[in-house]
């Protein structure tokens, strides 16, 4: 057994395929199945059913490849350890943040963060919670930023922020001259989502207490992950949206007026900086963590007494 046979299982339980696993590992896909078949001679047992169609992981090949990940992430520990050691903050720290949040978020704290730690490089993938989660347990992720709570066993989370909701109106609209709006008031069928399963729209669910997105009065069925989409559907549409207070801060302030309080009890949502419970960059993590703590609004960063909504994750 060796280590690029643990790491060629990895990309076989991620990729799902063995020809796309080999062309992500630059092997062919012959090599790639000699590999897993030779970890099997030595194993004695196997660790994937090629019966199925597609091939599946047997019950012995998932526990083995639990642990396998387990060794994997401690030797990438200690590839890192060298920069632990030196004073210096540098290397490499991969985040994952979610979509919501990261245009609004990363803009804010980039530049310092280049300035105090020219040595640190950060790379940003923005991509959905399950994503992050899956990604920072399998060690392709060393930490993210998500709304929280959620349910995930072996993650870390520290708070960061907790931002307001608040309702983005088109100038049309009957609602327009209302200074605070009513959420009884609000036709569902008037209103633009984002994707069924997203975090945010979770939440937004949950505050209008809709189970699902109606559009019988829109011609318009529109799938995204962007905020700003929405807003410009909103802009140029007429129709209503919701957005989280970091999304406000860049908007022009010929368009301010568009943004709306709710009528009532302020539901705010959670962000957090979340790792594995163990893991070899806290140093970096730190820098990070310091850096976004440096450049959001002071009062973003203490938690309120109003209503902090689920995530439904």
């Amino acid at each position: 057994m060796n280590i690029s046979q643990l790491e060629y299982l990895r990309e076989l339980y991620k990729c799902g395929s063995f020809s796309i696993a080999a062309e992500r590992l630059g092997i062919t896909q012959p090599a790639l199945s000699l590999q897993i078949q030779k970890l099997e001679e030595e194993l004695d047992f196997k660790l994937i059913d090629r019966t199925q169609r597609p091939f599946r992981f047997t019950d012995e090949g998932h526990l083995f490849y639990e642990k396998s990940v387990d060794i994997l992430k401690q030797l990438e520990e200690l590839k890192d350890l060298s920069f632990e050691i030196g004073e210096e903050v540098r290397g490499t720290l991969r985040i994952g943040v979610i979509p919501t949040v990261a245009p609004y978020l990363i803009p804010l704290f980039i530049h310092q963060l280049h300035s105090d730690y020219p040595g640190l490089q950060l790379e940003v993938m923005e991509i959905k919670t399950e994503e992050i989660i899956t990604g920072i347990k399998l060690g392709n992720i060393d930490c993210g930023i998500i709304s929280t709570p959620v349910s995930a066993k072996n993650i870390a989370l520290i708070p960061l922020l907790y931002e307001q909701f608040y309702i983005y109106i088109s100038e049309h609209h009957p609602l327009f001259k209302e200074d605070i709006i009513d959420l009884n008031l609000i036709d569902e069928n008037e209103l633009w989502y984002l994707n069924e399963g997203n975090c945010f729209q979770n939440q937004v669910n949950s505050i209008c207490k809709l189970n699902q997105q109606t559009s019988s009065d829109n011609r318009l069925l529109y799938h995204t992950n962007s905020i700003e989409s929405l807003r410009r559907i909103v802009e140029n549409k007429n129709g209503i949206t919701f957005i989280p207070e970091l999304a406000t801060i860049n908007i022009p302030v010929e368009q301010e007026e568009l943004i709306k309080e709710f009528k009532g009890d302020q539901p705010v949502r959670e962000i957090s900086l979340i790792t594995s419970k163990r893991h070899a960059k806290q140093r970096q993590v730190s820098a990070l963590q310091k850096m976004i703590l440096n450049n959001i609004p002071k009062r973003m960063q203490k938690k309120p007494e109003s209503w902090i909504v689920d995530t439904k994750l």
